[in-house]
């Protein structure tokens, strides 16, 4: 029995002994981390990176953002954050990380979602403007560095002395971490700090157990930690050997940050989201060689037991170099221009109007009117009324209002234009209905385009023009630039008196007008021949907004397409429907509408706004080539006439302007109807009162 129990027991020792073999065998197993994965071994991943070799033989994957560093103004190495790596360090250019200018980054994308890029180019601007050069690294283990397993924050202050030494940085060079990069700019200040121009840490993760934090605070703050990261850190500061096998054992959570799971406050989770929305950055390639000798080794040396207490440290910038507080300084200058430029890039998309959607383009309306090609290339459109022009006894060229088009040339009734043989075209000013736009409209131009107009049509040597409203205006700039007065012609060195006269009388022959009509025109209030105080009065008369919104057409053009579409204040009552209008208009107006089917406001502006609407304002109410008051009579020999019509109620267009032009040019016949407003012409009997004053000379 005895020698039973002791081969019994012999069997027991040895079964124990083999598993406590076994277990410190699987233990040892389970806590020694595998190999790293060295990038260009035969079986780790392949070399990609612009990379220094040490004195000690190791590699250090690096990369360049900003100015090239030869025009540099400052100088800057980078030290990334936790799980991070070199391609993050484009702290103030484009491809931006998780850092103060990525919140602003963040509140533009809400103004550029389709326009990120633009964004990022600004940034990049700022880099320029600065003359920022700044240069990140891979920490020893991390993307594309060789591992270093003695790693210390000495030691990676050293790596970042040579690495600014290879790379020719000079005898200073700034200093930027962000996250637990800032524990990098700890040491920096410690063992290199002769190296310093200044140093910035951004959100620096602290080690708790620094012997200078009182216990209570470094207490308090460590349970303010989720509890599977009190303890994560707390095994890398106490037992650094355990820190692979907790963080990869499935038992208990491990570091929520490494989980992908952290703790983060509402503003933390908004950039976030935003960042790997706009920025994919796969965590394989910053833990491609290993998460022990990158994160982990990260871990062991940001809370282990530190050479150095960062609260020891003395002042390193004793000679007023202090560019701690200089920097902080740059920094809110670079944060000020940011916001500055993304302002300005906001108010330049909302000040630049959009292209106009040309009609008979792809994606554009279609061409339904009848045109004519302009030799510039552009195309009218007009519509024809009236009898055929070829038995026609007058022929009409009508410029319709503000917000009609060509289908709104019906100004003759059927039975006036039987009765007296009118013809009448009328055409859609440039960027109304379906004529194409024209960037650089002046009501010279638009002159011209009447011209070229009656000749593609042959209305012959001379004919009539009427406009009505806003289409006034082209009515003065046909009397100006087409009514080829003899007097305006200059001779110089002719001798011959004869040959004066007969030249007179050949320009003279080809004056293109035979009369012209003026309809409740409206008014430019900057013209130089009014008084001030008598434009300031009718200025005055106008609606607040549409003092606003004429003020800004002449004023700041540019700003006409901003100030017509934002919602902040009231923009033109006339675009927006609800203009000021007298007793007599409301009336004309409910009927009109009511019999008459106007073009409907979509297909008038359906190329764009800008090129109809607000084009027409930037013009009319802008800076002329001329004043109407300075014009000579074109109609010396009675010829022809010129007639302009207006309602003493008109609560659009001041009378009292139109009596003072009235008073300045005796050739004008001025009528001004009692009771009548801006719509005088669509009154019972008005239009066949304004056709035959100026045909018949009736009154």
């Amino acid at each position: 029995m005895g020698t039973s129990y002791e081969t019994l027991s012999g069997m027991y020792k040895t079964i124990i002994v083999v598993l406590l073999i076994g277990f410190v065998a699987w233990a040892f197993q389970a806590i020694v981390p595998p190999q790293p994965n060295i990038c260009g071994s035969p079986n780790g991943p392949p070399i990609t990176a612009t990379r220094i070799k040490l004195r000690d033989g190791r590699h250090l994957a690096y990369a360049e953002h900003g100015v090239p560093k030869e025009m540099a103004k400052y100088k800057f190495v980078f030290f990334h954050g936790f799980g991070f790596g070199r391609n993050d360090g484009s702290f103030v250019t484009p491809v931006v990380s998780s850092t103060v200018v990525n919140v602003l980054v963040d509140c533009f994308v809400k103004f550029f979602s389709n326009d990120f890029d633009l964004v990022l180019g600004f940034f990049q601007e700022i880099t320029e403007e600065l003359g920022v050069y700044l240069v990140s690294f891979d920490r020893p283990g991390y993307g594309e560095s060789d591992p270093d397993p003695k790693r210390t924050l000495k030691s990676t202050a050293f790596d970042v002395e040579e690495l600014a030494d290879q790379l020719g940085l000079g005898s200073k060079f700034y200093v930027l971490g962000f996250s637990m990069g800032g524990q990098v700019v700890w040491a920096c200040l410690k063992y290199i700090s002769h190296r310093l121009a200044g140093a910035t840490l951004v959100a620096p993760v602290v080690n708790y157990w620094l012997p200078g934090f009182p216990n209570n605070l470094a207490k308090e703050a460590y349970y303010e930690q989720l509890p599977q990261d009190q303890w994560a850190v707390g095994v890398a500061h106490y037992t650094p050997w355990l820190t692979y096998w907790w963080n990869t054992q499935k038992w208990f959570p491990a570091s929520s940050v490494i989980a992908q799971k952290p703790k983060l406050s509402p503003p933390d989770v908004k950039i976030l989201t935003a960042m790997f929305a706009r920025q994919e950055r796969p965590k394989e390639n910053v833990t491609q060689q290993g998460v022990y000798e990158s994160l982990l080794r990260d871990m062991m040396v940001g809370f282990g037991s530190w050479e150095f207490d960062p609260t020891d440290l003395a002042n390193p910038f004793l000679d007023n170099e202090d560019i701690l507080s200089g920097m902080l300084s740059s920094v809110r200058r670079l944060i000020f221009g940011v916001v500055l430029i993304g302002f300005l890039a906001w108010a330049f998309q909302t000040i630049v109007p959009p292209p106009p959607n040309i009609c008979g383009t792809p994606n554009g309306p279609p061409v339904t009117a009848t045109r004519i090609k302009l030799r510039d290339g552009r195309h009218l459109a007009y519509a024809e009324y009236g009898v055929p022009k070829e038995r026609a006894k007058y022929k009409f060229v009508f410029f319709h209002g503000f917000g009609f088009g060509r289908n709104d040339g019906s100004f003759a009734t059927p039975e006036i234009t039987e009765e007296l043989g009118l013809y009448l075209v009328s055409f859609d000013r440039p960027g109304y209905g379906e004529s194409d736009p024209d960037p650089k409209r002046t009501l010279k131009s638009t002159a011209f385009d009447v011209e070229e107009l009656a000749d593609q049509l042959g209305l012959g040597s001379k004919f009539y023009v009427i406009g009505n409203s806003m289409g006034g205006q082209v009515v003065w700039a046909c009397l100006k630039f087409i009514s080829h007065r003899c007097e305006d012609l200059k001779l110089i060195g002719c001798e011959s008196v004869t040959y004066i006269i007969v030249w007179s009388s050949i320009v003279c022959h080809f004056g293109r007008l035979a009369g012209a009509i003026l309809v409740a025109p409206v008014v430019n209030y900057w013209l130089p021949g009014f008084p001030n105080n008598l434009a300031k009065e009718a200025y005055y008369e106008q609606l607040p907004q549409d003092q606003w919104a004429v003020g800004v057409a002449h004023y700041t053009p540019w700003l006409t397409y901003r100030w017509n579409t934002q919602k902040w204040f009231p923009s033109s009552s006339v675009i927006a429907q609800k203009p000021k209008l007298s007793p007599p208009d409301v009336k004309i107006l409910t009927s009109l509408l009511a019999r008459h089917e106007r073009t409907p406001k979509e297909d008038v502006t359906q190329q764009g706004v800008y090129e109809s609407l607000l084009r027409d304002m930037m013009v009319g109410f802008g800076s002329w080539e001329f004043d109407p008051m300075d014009l000579a009579n074109p109609f010396l020999d009675n010829e022809g006439s010129v007639h302009l019509w207006h309602g003493n109620e008109d609560g659009l267009v001041p009378v009292t302007l139109q009596r003072y032009i009235a008073g300045r040019l005796p050739w004008v016949h001025y009528h001004e109807v009692p009771d009548a407003g801006h719509f005088l012409p669509y009154a019972d009997g008005m239009r066949e009162a304004i056709f035959k004053t100026l045909l018949l000379g009736e009154k």
